[in-house]
């Protein structure tokens, strides 16, 4: 969820409890103008703790759900990898991958580019999906760790 969907959501929750932004503003501390550019989607900004006290104000919650479109992370991220290579690379292959810290020769270029181009949103979900209680997401990490500093990646996380 973005700043502009809490936006529309504190706006509705305001108006279906009855209270103005004025009163929203004044009983958590900000000024009426936050208010109205939260409510409008036009804030780029607010922080956590001001966030949370116009949330509590209004009865709203600060749950985390997972965005729809990373459940098949692992082939979001097999199909964005082999797009410019002949070998291509299924989600059970690129799992097998991840878990065992081999790369196959063939397809090293392809991990170079999950661990340069991929977006890291889908990386990290991709590598929650591969994790297995055997080969722990943190594990996985270090591969991509290794892999990076072998292949000499561009991408500074690694």
């Amino acid at each position: 969820m973005n700043l502009a969907q809490i936006g529309d959501a504190v706006h509705s929750k305001r108006i279906q409890v009855g209270l103005l932004q004025e009163h929203v503003a004044r009983f958590a501390g900000l000024s009426r103008v936050t208010i109205n550019q939260l409510e409008n989607g036009t804030l780029k900004d607010l922080g956590y703790t001001k966030l949370k006290a116009v949330m509590d104000i209004l009865g709203l919650s600060m749950e985390t759900v997972q965005p729809a479109g990373l459940k098949n992370a692992l082939t979001v991220a097999a199909r964005s990898v082999s797009t410019s290579y002949r070998d291509v690379i299924t989600p059970d292959m690129l799992a097998t991958m991840l878990r065992s810290g081999v790369a196959p020769e063939q397809f090293q270029a392809h991990l170079m580019a999950l661990l340069d181009e991929t977006p890291l949103p889908v990386v990290v979900q991709a590598v929650a999906e591969a994790a297995t209680p055997e080969v722990p997401a943190k594990k996985i990490m270090k591969h991509l760790s290794l892999w990076a500093k072998q292949w000499k990646t561009c991408r500074a996380v690694w």
